[in-house]
């Protein structure tokens, strides 16, 4: 199936294929006929499965291009995710000049004031900051036509959930809403009963986001050596971009103190307690590349779209297949090749056990449990990998690299291979 096959028009597809989209995800190729429909849609799909492109091109085809008021609302619980979908909106809007604004608490709301003066048909947004323009009476739901809640268990992560019941209120009846989610927590089902009607659920089996291209490995290690071994792994693969991730801030912390006494000191930590500007500053940081390392833990990346990660490392292995999923998404994005590296000790085991299980995958395992079976160890096959992981970079930066074809980024970044290559002190 190809764009063209549904009901959208020629000017949106002939965007699409300017860049280089043509062929939907399963997400968007279930999703577009129902919302074109005005059904209400429940999607439960991981982030990088294409779930945003699946509601904003048929939203953006039901749009009355002759009302200058808003018609779509599209709320979401961070900032960076706000940033991203509103970059897709404005690459939609080109053919017929969709009015598109975002708003978000931590900014300047004099400034957003001033822009939904305008023509505004697409509004995107935090639930706290909506609710303080509909107070100021700077947004207008008169001509509200479509509501669409993305992230939607991320709203109880960040505390919105009072705000998100609170907004719904505020909505006129009868319009489409559609809600996405990686997760369906009660509350969230509680929400969706109460503010929609009939709508169809949409429900994308995660194993679908472990891509082809992502070589996944587990090194199987104690908590005593989990330091030493995301260490070791580190120095095995000389990462270009890597996401560490944790199980709790508190955890994330610990480790970014932890590799700073190591001698690592090219890393930054993102968790929930940072600032909305402190976290803005070292994503900047991380994806300007100029430093490899971010430690994360899974909300803190939910919704974080940062193009070129080439490594992914599980400090702690998740606990939901879900989580693992969503966190090894983060790498091979857009065809590029990943790497993703999971640290299991002796309690972790059941755990992977039903990681493998759904994902239908053996994930290949390497030891390393003391100094002395380290020195046995033959990680050949992993070097392997990384030689010809750059191998295949340095043929596609010679041969097809020009461009990236992210759809809603024309950014483009250093190769791993002309990298000066960073040195751990051990």
């Amino acid at each position: 199936m190809k764009f063209k096959d549904f009901k959208i028009d020629d000017k949106y597809v002939e965007v699409l294929e300017k860049n280089y989209i043509t062929t939907p995800t399963k997400i968007q190729e279930e999703a577009i006929p129902h919302i074109l429909g005005r059904r209400d849609v429940i999607g439960k799909a991981q982030t990088g499965t294409g779930k945003t492109l699946a509601f904003l091109l048929p939203v953006f085809n039901l749009i009355d291009k002759e009302n200058k008021h808003t018609q779509v609302l599209v709320i979401v619980p961070t900032r960076e995710l706000a940033d991203q979908i509103t970059e897709v909106c404005k690459i939609l809007s080109e053919p017929f000049d969709i009015g598109v604004v975002s708003v978000f608490g931590g900014h300047n709301i004099e400034s957003q004031i001033s822009r939904l003066r305008n023509k505004v048909q697409i509004v995107v947004g935090t639930p706290g900051r909506i609710l303080d323009h509909l107070r100021r009476g700077t947004i207008n739901f008169k001509f509200l036509k479509h509501m669409i809640i993305d992230e939607a268990d991320q709203m109880l992560a960040y505390g919105f959930m009072e705000d998100l019941e609170l907004l719904s209120s505020k909505i006129p009846e009868n319009i489409q809403i559609m809600m996405f989610s990686a997760t369906m927590p009660e509350n969230i089902q509680h929400l969706a009963r109460k503010i929609m009607r009939n709508p169809i659920t949409i429900e994308i089996d995660p194993e679908i986001v472990v891509l082809d291209q992502i070589k996944q490995l587990v090194i199987k290690t104690t908590e005593d050596r989990r330091l030493d071994s995301l260490i070791m792994a580190l120095d095995i693969y000389n990462p270009f971009m890597a996401i560490i991730f944790t199980k709790s801030k508190q955890r994330a912390k610990e480790l970014y103190h932890a590799m700073l006494e190591k001698g690592i000191t090219d890393v930054e930590v993102l968790h929930g307690e940072l600032s909305q500007n402190k976290r803005e500053q070292i994503l900047k940081k991380f994806r300007s590349l100029k430093l490899p390392y971010l430690i994360a833990t899974d909300i803190a990346a939910r919704g974080m779209d940062i193009e070129g990660v080439t490594h992914v490392f599980n400090y702690d292995t998740p606990r939901d297949t879900e989580y693992y999923i969503h966190r090894v998404g983060r790498t091979g994005r857009q065809s590029e090749d990943g790497v993703a590296v999971t640290l299991v000790d002796e309690n972790d085991e059941k755990y992977l056990s039903k990681i493998e299980k759904i994902i239908k995958l053996n994930i290949p395992k390497v030891y390393d449990r003391s100094d002395y079976e380290r020195a046995k160890l033959n990680f050949d096959d992993i070097r392997n990998m990384r030689v010809e992981q750059v191998r295949e970079r340095k043929f596609k930066k010679t041969n097809s690299f020009t461009k990236s074809k992210s759809f809603g980024k024309s950014k483009s970044f250093t190769k791993p291979d002309s990298r000066r290559k960073k040195k751990t002190k051990r």
